[in-house]
């Protein structure tokens, strides 16, 4: 009976851990939103510049 209760304690422990880790990626997203990623022409222009911040 008490390993019942305990499996079932870990559970709801489990439970609320994936709720609360959602609520925080959502927050997170929120707070700093991720750009999209360059498209293959402006990664073209950066590798061909010649003005790139690793000469200076």
């Amino acid at each position: 009976m008490l390993t019942w209760i305990i499996i079932f304690l870990l559970l709801l422990i489990l439970i609320d851990v994936v709720r609360l880790h959602k609520k925080i990626d959502r927050l997170n997203n929120h707070l700093n939103p991720q750009s999209s990623p360059p498209s293959d022409e402006e990664i073209e222009k950066m590798l061909t510049s010649k003005n790139s911040s690793y000469e200076k």
